[in-house]
């Protein structure tokens, strides 16, 4: 690893993690497993940071990050108070959400209170995705050139996969605010009853299997590297919103993402090239069923959706499932690296807003 100039300081700076920072243990510390403890700076390449929850520590904090999905009015009127009162110079105050803007709340009182975002999104003062996708070479001195270049030999390094599609899920809420994906998902089962073969459920959701996959982020679900594709459809259809569905339970069983979710755009420029199915390049779920029926005919061009990892590698970084989590490391480099300026998000509901989300992708 390189030098950064910074791992081997004996100052540190002390992050304060507001009333909600044993909920967000579960997840960065704990890995979802209440037995073990890791260091919330594992394989970071800057180690200079210390964590507190204690309030009274407030005084000496370089940085305060508040959970907004915890987050409630009171809570929000309780630090703008704060602010008014007892916050320190130079103190950055950083707002963390890893859910869309459509599941987001942005109360009044936040105003002109936020120096940084610390959000999935990659414009955000500290990015924090879910997933990453990042070239081989990076880590390797190994040419391209050596890579196979036939779709004969990418098809030999794919698992054998003897179903056809799933999709695990429990969130069935139907409202205003989501994407209607499952009554998309409702089309395609329906086409898939009637063509004599099933889209498989796991989950709560349209009469889905309740049992084989349990345990929501803590447990993973090894039934769906079975499956050549994978429904990676989104609670929200907001700006670069990728989550794991797309990282781990699709990319990290071998199977193709069939992603409803952002703007294909967003998609192609984050996301491993040709790699994925967008909803947006068909017309009406019969079309989606069709073509996905072709795919799974054509060995060749099924192959050329896995082609990508020769040359391509993806990092699932979002904590679940016992993946490695990098919200603190990002948030301790962050500290050291950027220069602090007096900035502020006057209304961020402005920058986080739901104006970057549509009702429905097609």
């Amino acid at each position: 690893m390189n030098s950064t100039g910074y791992e081997n300081k004996t100052e540190k700076k002390l992050i304060l993690i507001w009333k909600y920072g044993l909920t967000l243990e579960d997840r960065h510390i704990h890995h979802f497993n209440a037995l073990k403890r890791f260091s919330p700076w594992e394989n970071c390449p800057i180690t200079s940071c210390e964590l507190t929850y204690n309030e009274k520590e407030s005084g000496t904090s370089d940085a305060v990050l508040f959970h907004l999905q915890r987050m409630t009015r009171h809570d929000a009127v309780e630090i703008s108070t704060w602010s008014h009162r007892n916050r320190q110079k130079n103190q950055i105050w950083i707002f963390l959400t890893d859910e869309s803007p459509i599941h987001t709340t942005f109360y009044p009182e936040y105003n002109g209170l936020f120096n940084w975002s610390m959000t999935y999104r990659s414009d955000s003062d500290v990015w924090v995705p879910y997933g990453r996708t990042i070239r081989k070479s990076v880590f390797s001195n190994t040419s391209s050139t050596n890579h196979p270049s036939k779709i004969s030999d990418y098809l030999k390094k794919i698992p054998k996969k003897d179903k056809l599609v799933a999709i695990m899920g429990s969130n069935c809420v139907k409202d205003t605010s989501e994407s209607n994906r499952w009554k998309y998902v409702q089309s395609l089962k329906n086409l898939f009853k009637k063509s004599e073969q099933s889209l498989d459920i796991f989950g709560t959701c349209l009469g889905g299997n309740r049992t084989v996959c349990p345990g929501h982020f803590r447990r993973d679900c090894p039934l769906l590297k079975d499956y050549k594709f994978y429904l990676a459809f989104e609670n929200s259809n907001c700006r670069e919103y990728l989550t794991e569905k797309i990282f781990w339970n699709a990319y990290s069983k071998f199977s193709v993402p069939v992603i409803m979710g952002p703007p294909k755009k967003d998609c192609n420029r984050l996301l491993p090239p040709h790699s994925f199915i967008h909803v947006t390049d068909f017309h009406s779920p019969e079309d989606l069923f069709n073509y996905l029926r072709y795919v799974d005919e054509d060995d060749e061009m099924y192959g050329r959706y896995h082609a990508w990892r020769t040359e391509w590698r993806v990092l699932n970084e979002h904590g679940y499932f016992g993946s490695e989590p990098k919200h603190f490391c990002r948030l301790c480099q962050a500290l050291w690296r950027n220069k602090f300026k007096k900035k502020y998000y006057e209304n961020p509901s402005d920058y986080w807003s739901k104006n970057d989300c549509l009702l429905t992708p097609y």
